[in-house]
């Protein structure tokens, strides 16, 4: 996964399109070959967002952390009618990221911006979701969730989506420690959705 960190010049020929269907609507990518997930919305994700279709009514601004493609923040904005602002560490997502809100007809409500963590991070937020780099180590995880806690209103929830053999139980524990509380909402073949609520 390292090498996501480290942007590569790109041919036009290495992009392509996909589509995919998550939580009723029909949704079009343009992808390459360096981005996580590239040719269709991976399973951690399609769990992360069915987990807050069921479990949560979302509203006013919110951001997601390590947006890839901008998957998970053009369905919320399908869905919730929400406003998201989207980040990356990777040039090549956040690009792909602004065109996929043209493509996908969400542009007035979306914004990508290139972040490492939340370096470049300056709003308040009403909910930050993610499906977060987990193979570049606890560390990293750990302090994406520092700044995800720094950034929420009051009363706002972190929703993140882990693999229970990549560290739920870790997470947990440590999100628990941050906030004073963190929850299981569900269980999806491995992956486990959890919230925490900024008191």
């Amino acid at each position: 996964m390292q090498h996501y960190f480290i942007d590569k010049p790109h041919k036009e020929t290495d992009f392509f399109e996909f589509k995919d269907s998550v939580l009723g609507y029909e949704l079009c990518f343009r992808s390459c070959d360096s981005i996580f997930s590239k040719t269709k919305i991976d399973d951690g994700t399609r769990a992360l967002l069915n987990a807050i279709d069921k479990h949560f009514v979302l509203s006013g601004t919110g951001l997601d952390v390590g947006c890839g493609l901008g998957v998970i923040g053009i369905a919320l904005i399908k869905r919730f009618n929400v406003n998201m602002h989207m980040l990356d560490v990777n040039n090549t997502a956040v690009s792909l990221t602004q065109q996929n809100i043209v493509k996908n007809n969400v542009k007035p409500q979306a914004s990508a911006f290139l972040s490492n963590g939340f370096a470049n991070v300056k709003d308040y937020y009403d909910f930050i979701v993610s499906n977060p780099p987990i193979k570049t180590g606890k560390k990293l995880l750990f302090s994406l969730m520092d700044g995800a806690m720094q950034h929420l209103k009051p009363n706002a929830p972190l929703i993140v989506v882990i693999r229970k053999d990549h560290g739920m139980q870790s997470l947990k524990n440590y999100l628990t420690s941050l906030f004073n509380n963190c929850e299981i909402v569900a269980r999806d073949k491995g992956y486990y959705i959890l919230k925490a609520i900024k008191n």
